[in-house]
């Protein structure tokens, strides 16, 4: 194990030695995820709640007096148009409003994201909801009939989920995702420069002529990697904490495509028990995917050849947890936790919504352990192989 710890220690002080790439990787994410995460949505939020509060010209044809005092009253000034809806497609006006045959067509531009248009659009439709509800109140008084005719029952939908899964909200959701992301950018650091770049500098021939077993070279490099990938997810889950607790005390959040914000939940706890559970599951994670690395790393002619080997190995790690979003239209089986790299999304999944049983939990570890031998088994084989280690 001696020999194992030197070369651990050796890949992690030549990494370290280089201080741009330990800012990139470890100080980075901190800084940056809560600008890239939360920073737009607050910054266009802000935007949003500004056009909702000024006060707009919209083009109207047509409409009668009280539709126009609705939109009044709605902080909107109405324009008299012949064509509503060839000056809002010129960008003349950010809405328009036409009223023909009984029917209220209000046009706006919708096909560009998030714009000042939709902002004017939802209020006209609020002013014009407004309005019937009210025209529909008074024909019920007159007819002497309650408003409650029109709504004989209510419906009330209460969320069922459990405490730890209703508490995480969407910040639940996202630190799998993240924490994969970060142990696989980090890893890959120490990955390709133990392998590929060590061939370029001609320095391996050296270590593999060493009276030392190919099996403790790999997995020197392996754990190296495993190393920098867990400091890379925890600089990185620094960050994304920090962004929603940032989030959180200013009122942003992340923008759905229709505009509404989804407050992420910075609530997610873990007992004694389920953070060691998750800790254990992200080393695993990052012992099998280091071993897969540095196994790919070594047959790369050069550092370049190496990175491009990673960019696919991350998008095919990165996929399991897609389907996470899925995950409720699908009946979960035992065999699913022995999936690779599906079985650590579902067992992240349920560890950080306090659902997770042993069985999972084992099945999980132990096929996870496996992969990782074979990984590490191939590592090891291709460090034994001269027309590997020599194709440069």
């Amino acid at each position: 194990m001696e020999a194992v710890l030197r070369i651990f220690r050796k890949e992690l002080v030549q990494v370290f030695r280089d201080r741009k790439l330990v800012f990139s990787t470890l100080v980075l994410p901190v800084l940056l995820m809560p600008v890239f995460m939360f920073g737009p949505s607050l910054f266009l939020s802000r935007l949003m709640q500004g056009a909702a509060e000024k006060v707009q010209e919209v083009a109207v044809a047509g409409l009668p007096q009280e539709a126009l005092k609705a939109l009044e009253e709605a902080r909107l000034e109405p324009v008299p148009h012949p064509d509503p809806e060839k000056a809002v497609r010129e960008g003349r006006y950010p809405a328009g409003v036409a009223f023909r045959e009984g029917v209220y067509r209000v046009y706006g531009r919708l096909a560009s994201g998030l714009t000042e248009s939709q902002v004017v659009v939802e209020k006209v439709k609020g002013a014009l909801q407004a309005l019937k509800e009210a025209k529909v109140a008074e024909a019920l008084r007159r007819a002497g009939l309650p408003q409650e005719v029109l709504s004989p029952f209510g419906v009330e939908v209460v969320d069922a989920s459990p405490p730890r899964e209703r508490a995480g909200g969407l910040l639940g959701f996202l630190l799998p995702f993240f924490l994969v992301v970060f142990v696989l950018s980090g890893g890959q650091v120490v990955a390709v420069d133990a392998t590929a770049g060590e061939k370029e500098k001609g320095t391996l021939e050296a270590l593999l002529a060493a009276p030392i077993p190919l099996v403790q070279v790999a997995l020197g490099k392996a754990l190296a990697t495993v190393a920098m990938g867990l400091l890379s997810g925890v600089a990185g889950l620094l960050g994304l904490a920090l962004g929603g607790a940032w989030s959180a005390r200013l009122g942003g959040g992340i923008l759905t495509e229709r505009g509404e914000a989804l407050a992420l939940g910075g609530q997610v706890s873990l007992d004694g028990g389920s953070f060691l559970a998750l800790f254990l599951t992200a080393f695993l994670l990052a012992l099998f995917m280091g071993a897969v690395m540095v196994a790919l790393g070594l047959y790369a002619r050069s550092f370049k050849e190496a990175q491009s080997y990673m960019a696919p190995l991350q998008l095919l790690a990165l996929l399991p947890l897609l389907f996470l979003q899925f995950r409720g239209f699908l009946q979960l089986e035992a065999w699913h936790h022995l999936l690779p790299l599906f079985n650590v999304a579902l067992l992240m999944d349920a560890l950080l919504k306090g659902s997770a049983t042993p069985l999972q939990a084992g099945l999980t570890w132990l096929s996870t352990l496996v992969y990782a031998g074979a990984a590490l088994g191939l590592a090891v084989w291709a460090f034994g192989r001269e027309d590997v280690v020599f194709r440069n």
